[in-house]
């Protein structure tokens, strides 16, 4: 036994129970859920289903239905969920979410911050960090097995902030700038409140109430403090610490750190996760109030176990450099320094021109970061024994003839300062030939600065306005030793070349049919603030071939929620348009598209691209909708691993390429293994799950699961690997840099209907 999944299946004998069947109506529905306690109200096609807890459940005059157990796992899921809630309740547990249950064990000695602090430190009443437990309730059927209903377990830490405003203005907190909100009931009565956020703190008004400002609809801007509270998270509890242990906290967060990492690291947490188990294991577990159940242990690769999993290793891409694909490597990077780029006979221009925005007083930094990124640095050592790497510089490595260089200064480092470097290289770009791309040497700090005070996004926007990819880099970064600088370096050259339109490599890929293409569909909302700005969708369509090429990108215009789908249809029927023609389809071709989404396909969305694939004309078209999920409740376990390196950096975490089909319509894909975590504070990294829409046409879920594991390692960003498959970490690139610049007074979205829209400018 090596795998382990954190699954174990619910174990009861054959078994049956009576349900009613009544009409479905929205209004109906919702009013039974609200009230009804005896029975678990679900809703199945056009009817409501009520499922007795209780053999004294009442009847309620619906069609009675006598329903197997072992062939309705959905009821069992649900019967299951509700018994071990139940449990839990009875143990008065802190339950705050039911589907999945999410709890936490609160009280007396149970405040892991506590334990944090120095002898003779008095802890804070209100600072919190508690273990909080998951447990998920699927039905799963790995590599073909008959189905079953199974748990799946979960373990974290949730910081807790249970000081008022008005305590924290006693104490004085500035907390000017922070998100404040209230304790709200669910709907379900019987879940413990949550966190509401309601507004941004401006001040503190001379009456003592806070000013709000960002307000979320139907609340006031005006709050009495001793009402709200602080966002429970993180980094805010980090301040908190800081403010009210003062000398102490460095020490505390330290503790902490290293306490919380037992929560993440993979031995630890399958420790945590077995005893949990256990706990579980030894309850008394009814479905329905009369059918005993057990839950078994969690299931592995061990062939003697009677649910066996199967899971897979995919085989290592091959990075093509040539056309034809005869230079070739398993290494990227490798492969890149011995045949150079695959566009390297094609690629144009051969010696762009570039112009260098930076600060005055800090132009000769400046120089000698360039200075190695362009030409190249002395090999370095790294590791163990006698390795060394040797970067050669961005016109050797990319087979470029030469870089033309002129700089232009910023007085200082304010946007005025870099609006007025950015305008004198527009003038000298149009006196002769455009720049080919701007470096733009930003301040690490930058990223703090609001949108239109914020240097990096004004060169963004302008830049990109006019056509020209940019390139960034921080003097914090690089102006280290080359030891400690010469990965990053090389990084930011992959991401330029790709900017300035080469193509570093593409994939080795057979081709089964005529024409395949992997879509990555994603979106950016743009709102003008956090909780009280209109929100507006922009769609976002990439397109690959089928080898990793990088086709083209569609972005549509921002639009009000409810026409998102609308405009979607219209983007993706331009871009097919477009690929069809570009590829020269010809009648009753084999033609596979393969869509990526970061979110849940629904219904209306696959309804749209269908309408489109529709319109195509007389092809043979085939097509999958695959759900690229990182929210999920799965994790694999590898016990065999024992970690990397002195700092043992992914203990128990499996190599990339894995993967396992967990139904006929779910699967996971590990994309990220030890070596590719960056320190052992990473912890257990969790695989991708991959879920194929029903109206899918082609089903091969290990093709698919293949080709996305083969998509991670095609990031032309940085040598590493993606952690997603670049049709869906591409789009998220872009919506990321999108939502950034909607902000920014000088920035239209319109910059990419032109021709800079087809690059890989958000590299």
């Amino acid at each position: 036994m090596s795998q382990i999944l954190n699954v174990a299946p619910i174990i009861y004998d054959e078994a049956s129970i009576i349900i009613e069947k009544i009409p479905y109506s929205d209004e109906l529905f919702d009013q039974l859920r609200q009230s009804l306690t005896t029975h678990l109200v679900k809703r199945r096609d056009n009817s409501i289903l009520l499922v007795p807890l209780t053999t004294k459940s009442p009847s309620y005059g619906g069609e009675r239905q006598l329903v197997n157990l072992k062939e309705d796992l959905s009821i069992v899921s649900s019967l299951a969920r509700d018994s071990i809630f139940r449990m839990l309740m009875s143990r008065n547990v802190h339950i705050s979410e039911l589907n999945p249950i999410k709890y936490m064990v609160v009280g007396s000695g149970k405040n892991i911050l506590d334990g944090c602090l120095p002898p003779n430190v008095k802890p804070i009443n209100g600072l919190c960090v508690f273990a909080r437990w998951e447990i998920d309730f699927r039905v799963i059927a790995p590599n073909g097995q008959s189905p079953f209903v199974s748990i799946s377990l979960n373990i974290s830490t949730a910081p807790r902030i249970n000081l008022s405003c008005q305590s924290l203005i006693s104490s004085g907190f500035p907390f000017t700038g922070y998100y404040v909100g209230i304790s709200r009931v669910k709907r379900n009565k019987e879940l413990k409140p949550h966190f509401y956020t309601i507004g941004k703190v401006t001040r503190i008004l001379d009456n003592g109430m806070l000013e709000l400002d960002d307000v979320r609809e139907g609340h006031s801007s005006c709050v009495d403090p001793i009402d709200v509270f602080l966002e429970p998270r993180e980094d805010i509890l980090e301040n908190c610490i800081r403010h009210f242990y003062k000398a102490d906290a460095e020490q505390i967060l330290r503790n902490l750190e290293f306490v919380a990492g037992s929560f993440h690291r993979g031995d630890q947490k399958l420790r945590k996760l077995n005893e949990g188990l256990r706990v579980l294991q030894q309850s008394n577990l009814t479905l329905a109030g009369v059918i005993p159940f057990k839950i078994g242990d969690f299931l592995t690769d061990n062939p003697q176990q009677a649910r066996s999993l199967q899971i897979g290793i995919a085989e290592k891409p091959t990075f093509v450099y040539s056309y034809g694909g005869s230079q070739h490597s398993q290494y990227n990077d490798i492969g890149l320094m011995r045949y150079g780029p695959y566009s390297k006979e094609s690629f144009s221009p051969a010696k762009p021109r570039i112009c260098v925005i930076c600060q005055d007083r800090k132009k000769g930094q400046v120089e000698l970061v360039l200075q190695k990124f362009l030409n190249g640095m002395p090999p370095v050592s790294y590791g163990k024994g006698d390795r060394t790497f040797e970067y050669t510089g961005l016109k050797t490595k990319y087979y470029l003839q030469d870089c033309i260089l002129e700089f232009f200064g910023s007085s200082d480092d304010t946007v005025d300062g870099y609006n007025r470097a950015i305008t004198a290289a527009m003038q000298a770009g149009s006196m002769g030939q455009n720049w080919n791309l701007a470096l733009v040497q930003i301040d690490g700090s930058f990223r703090l600065r609001t949108r239109d005070h914020n240097p990096y996004l004004t060169s963004k926007a302008r830049f990109v306005g006019q056509g020209i990819p940019v390139q960034e880099f921080t003097l914090e970064a690089l102006g280290l030793s080359d030891q400690k600088v010469v990965w990053s370096i090389n990084n930011m050259s992959l991401a330029t070349y790709a900017k300035l339109g080469g193509v570093p490599w593409l994939l080795a890929a057979d081709r089964p049919i005529a024409h395949e293409l992997v879509f990555g569909i994603g979106s950016s909302v743009a709102q003008d603030s956090r909780l009280g700005g209109k929100e507006r969708m922009v769609g976002i369509t990439t397109v690959f071939t089928g080898d990793g090429n990088y086709f083209i990108n569609n972005i549509s215009a921002a639009v009000p929620a409810d026409q998102y789908f609308q405009t979607l249809l219209v983007n993706l029927r331009a871009t097919m348009v477009r690929v069809q023609s570009a590829y020269n389809w010809q009648p009753h071709d084999t033609v596979r598209l393969i869509f990526h989404a970061f979110k849940t396909f629904k219904n209306a969305e696959a309804d749209v691209v269908k309408q489109v694939v529709s319109e195509l004309g007389d092809y043979n078209v085939e097509f999958a909708f695959v759900h690229v999920a990182e929210s999920h409740p799965y994790l694999i376990f590898d016990v065999g691993q024992y970690g990397l390196g002195s700092s043992k950096k992914g203990i128990f975490a499996p190599d990339r390429g894995k993967y396992l089909q967990l139904s006929e319509h779910t699967s996971l894909v590990s994309l990220t293994g030890p070596q590719e975590l960056k320190k052992s504070s990473d912890g257990l990294p969790a695989p991708l799950q991959l879920i194929l829409h029903k109206d899918s046409t082609f089903k091969d879920l290990t093709y698919l699961s293949k080709q996305v594991l083969k998509f991670g390692a095609h990031s032309w960003r940085s040598f590493t690997p993606a952690s997603m498959p670049v049709s869906v970490y591409y789009s998220q690139l872009m919506a990321q840099m999108l939502s950034q610049l909607n902000g920014v007074s000088q920035w239209s979205s319109d910059a990419l209907y032109n021709k800079i829209g087809t690059t890989r400018w958000f590299l």
